[in-house]
């Protein structure tokens, strides 16, 4: 326990639903055998502290362009790595950089399907605020001979969770980083040993709501996670039946639904889950992959890391 808060500063923001949740994701996970990394104690970095105070320049921030997403494969730091704000049309940019020590790129993409198996698991990354999440291609959780990566690129998750103390039911659609227009033959250069990214929608209606963006880069003894968010930023809706997708941006921009959506509240209280739910997930991520790991999947033996 004193590695997990050298540094570090106690969480004390628990909003009453989420108290509620932690009690109903205790019983729900007493049996499981991963119990113990069930964390009623949370904490922050220091240093996350002046960002959460004051919101950032907003000229700093990046553009969901090939350009600037490309910048994040250049050597050294942006002038903001932890910080949020709302931008000209009402959406939201989130920047937020967690280090993990003593983890690799297979931990990270194996968390990521590792925990879509059972409902449970994903309370284990944020006790107080995940309630559940489900893969739409549960079969290639298990299928044998697949990348960890495999297992969740390409695919959606449907995830239920609150962001501060709003009650959120999301699908998350996990794309190769190319799609958004990273060059990935600079990865391995770059450093980026393991990557989750894609496209948010609220479930209900199929409403097109955000870019997320991981990349882990590797650093000594472990590797740091370079998050972006811009929320609400090509809102879209998906049309039934016909599969169609009609872009909502301009109207959403012109009745201030982007700025309701996202805002510079939302954009705050992303960066506080962000920072919350990964800085607990660095505390035991490579001891729940030492422990789960090599039997969750015997026969699948391929390498993420680039």
């Amino acid at each position: 326990m004193a590695k997990r808060i050298n540094e570090m500063i106690p969480v004390t923001y628990y909003p009453i639903a989420t108290q509620k949740l932690f009690a109903s994701n205790l019983e729900r996970i007493a049996d499981k055998p991963y119990a113990r990394f069930f964390y009623r104690d949370l904490y922050l970095k220091n240093e996350i502290l002046p960002a959460l105070q004051q919101a950032m320049d907003c000229k700093k921030a990046l553009r969901n362009s090939p350009t600037d997403l490309n910048s994040l494969l250049d050597q050294g730091y942006h002038e903001v790595e932890n910080g949020y704000c709302e931008l000209d049309d009402g959406s939201a940019y989130v920047a937020s950089r967690t280090i993990f020590p003593e983890c690799t790129g297979d931990m990270f993409s194996w968390w990521f399907w590792w925990h879509a198996v059972e409902p449970e698991r994903y309370s284990l990354r944020y006790p107080y605020n995940h309630v559940s999440v489900r893969s739409l291609s549960p079969e290639l959780l298990i299928k044998p001979g697949l990348s960890h990566q495999e297992r969740y690129i390409g695919t959606t998750h449907l995830v239920t969770e609150y962001i501060g103390p709003h009650h959120v039911d999301i699908a998350i659609s996990f794309v190769d980083p190319s799609y958004y227009g990273f060059d990935v033959s600079r990865f391995a250069q770059a450093g980026i040993v393991s990557h989750a990214c894609g496209e948010v929608w609220f479930q209900k209606p199929s409403l097109r709501i955000g870019t997320m963006i991981h990349l882990a880069r590797k650093i000594e003894n472990g590797f740091e996670l370079r998050s972006r968010y811009w929320l609400a930023d090509s809102l879209k809706i998906k049309v039934p039946l016909v599969g169609y997708e009609l872009s909502l941006d301009g109207l959403a921009q012109t009745f201030g639904l982007k700025s309701r959506l996202a805002g510079l509240s939302t954009g705050y209280e992303q960066l506080l889950h962000d920072q919350i739910e990964f800085t607990n997930l660095a505390s035991f991520l490579p001891e729940i992959y030492h422990t789960f790991a090599e039997t969750s999947i015997k026969s699948s033996t391929k390498n993420d890391d680039q």
